[in-house]
């Protein structure tokens, strides 16, 4: 893809899929560089971003987020389940903005969004 019309005409189409699909989005100058996880379902996404600062990767999280549904949410990249952490989840127009930003970057953590580390890291008191 060589523009962010392009690429928001694929995220449109994996979208159409009638399962929460999972998309890892490269950097084509320096592929592994860092890695985009984009995941797209209804209304809905997630977010995850490895690279740079987070080689562990951080998840996108919604402040907004309804408390009282699942904890862990299921994604399908290649036949593989992916969890997310529920409170990932953004309204499907934000999702599709963070890809647009990563792409215009070049690869940088979109700032259109909250980050988490997840699973949570718990202390040992």
């Amino acid at each position: 893809m060589h523009t962010s019309a392009e690429f928001e005409a694929l995220l449109e189409k994996a979208r159409a899929a009638d399962y929460p699909i999972l998309l890892e989005v490269l950097d084509a100058a320096a592929p592994y560089r860092v890695i985009f996880n984009v995941g797209l379902h209804n209304n809905l996404g997630v977010l995850r971003y490895a690279g740079g600062e987070h080689p562990d990767g951080v998840y996108s999280r919604n402040p907004d987020q309804v408390p009282g549904q699942a904890d862990v949410v299921l994604y399908y990249y290649m036949n593989s389940d992916r969890e997310f952490p529920a409170s990932a989840h953004y309204p499907v127009e934000v999702v599709l903005r963070a890809c647009v930003e990563f792409m215009e970057t070049g690869g940088a953590r979109p700032t259109g969004v909250e980050w988490q580390s997840w699973p949570a890291i718990v202390g040992v008191s």
